[in-house]
């Protein structure tokens, strides 16, 4: 049968770009007799949901950028709440950053040697590690799994991010709003991956001023007023220039906090005790500022992406707990 309301949304996107659907393009609004809509905010295609003697049947549109968010937002959420999809248990996630998994495994041992039937299962990512907590067999409801999250996230303290699948950089925005702080980026060897992590995130510019890509000497001096003495003394790749980098960029977009990544990506640059992968933090905060060296073995691409993830997690634990005390002061 055919459906004005999925006409008039198929006419309405194509408006908004100054265009006018075909006849091809209304065929989307026919659907069938029986089952659901599912909405499609990526394109003109909507998605159909059919129940019938005990079996579903999904239709999803092709393109992946609409196939993908639909089937992750709409289709699993479904399935899960009629118990056809496996492993669709009560769950609680946790997601952790800076540790382990074996370090976690530990950790939580003595908690789930108390619990028997309780489960647990371990998803690593760049610098993190998300914690499946359930109930195989639905012998814990929901109300205790979650109270056996919450102890787990007491065991975890700093590295603990959030329950569910909130990104580093959206806890980081949030606690940002909330305290009415702003955040500045400077970027070497990075090139713009922090600023466009950032920026990833809607409503970005209630909290983010911007970022400066400096991967000179001169573009440092000039854009971050770097001292020429510092960088002549201590070099680029420094914990000094870090800290000059990140208080640079604070002042010069009026923001609270700074943050600045300098490093040796490779596969050439470094030696002696800044070889390759060698990657120093700055962070200017209300209270002072710290810097970070870090180092991290793999390709260039690797060493960039682990360097923004480290920055974040810093950053991440500085804004929740609003407190210096797990980063130590640099000293001349």
């Amino acid at each position: 049968v055919f459906d004005p309301a999925i006409e008039d949304a198929i006419k309405d996107r194509f408006a908004k770009v100054g265009r006018t659907p075909t006849t091809t393009n209304l065929k989307q609004a026919f659907k069938f007799e029986r089952g659901e809509v599912l909405p499609n905010a990526n394109g003109t295609a909507p998605g159909l949901w059919v129940e019938q003697d005990g079996k579903v049947l999904i239709m999803l549109p092709g393109p992946p950028n609409e196939l993908r968010p639909m089937f992750t937002e709409q289709v699993i959420p479904r399935l899960t709440k009629l118990r056809l999809l496996a492993g669709s248990e009560a769950y609680i996630q946790i997601r952790t950053a800076g540790v382990g998994e074996s370090a976690l495994e530990v950790k939580f041992q003595p908690l789930f040697d108390r619990h028997p039937g309780l489960g647990i299962a371990f998803c690593a990512h760049l610098g993190q590690v998300d914690c499946r907590v359930s109930s195989p067999d639905g012998q814990y409801a929901m109300d205790i799994l979650q109270a056996l999250a919450d102890d787990c996230a007491a065991l975890l303290g700093d590295d603990f991010v959030c329950f569910g699948h909130d990104s580093m950089v959206k806890v980081v925005a949030d606690q940002l709003r909330a305290q009415n702080r702003t955040l500045a980026v400077a970027e070497s060897c990075t090139g713009g991956l922090l600023a466009n992590s950032f920026t990833d995130v809607c409503g970005a510019s209630k909290f983010f001023q911007g970022g400066i890509v400096s991967y000179s000497n001169d573009a440092k001096m000039l854009l971050l007023d770097c001292p020429e003495c510092l960088l002549s003394q201590h070099g680029a790749v420094s914990a000094e220039c870090a800290v000059a980098m990140a208080t640079g960029v604070a002042e010069q977009l009026g923001a609270d906090y700074g943050m600045a990544i300098t490093g040796f990506a490779g596969p050439t640059g470094g030696a002696g005790e800044n070889p390759v992968g060698t990657i120093h933090v700055g962070l200017h905060t209300p209270g002072g500022c710290w810097a970070k060296k870090l180092t991290y073995p793999g390709p260039r691409c690797a060493v960039k992406e682990r360097a923004v993830t480290a920055a974040i997690d810093w950053l991440r634990r500085e804004v929740v707990k609003e407190s210096r005390q797990s980063a130590l002061p640099l000293t001349n």
